[in-house]
């Protein structure tokens, strides 16, 4: 097993998966036991792509890559560039 975080290895995977992602971010709300994240990514991948698909394609990551089990809890932002840009205006 490795040693890094599992937020950690969340963001590797991610970021493999979705090489032109702009933003890949994790935030832990677990206390330390990195159980409980909030993971926002921001690729053009998922233009046209209902936010569900969005959220099962991520999901389905994680269990492939056999982080689903060390997970509680893995909240999803998955925004395209244009979503994002409207969100960091408010």
């Amino acid at each position: 097993m490795s040693s890094s975080s599992i937020a950690d290895r969340v963001v590797d995977e991610v970021k493999k998966h979705y090489p032109n992602a702009s933003e890949c971010s994790i935030i832990d709300h677990s206390d330390g036991c990195g159980a409980k994240l909030e993971l926002t990514i921001v690729s053009d991948t998922f233009e046209g792509m209902p936010i569900l698909k969005r959220h099962r394609e991520i999901n389905n990551l994680m269990k492939e890559k056999g982080l689903w089990e060390e997970l509680h809890a893995l909240q999803i932002c998955a925004w395209t560039e244009k979503q994002w840009e409207e969100k960091k205006k408010g």
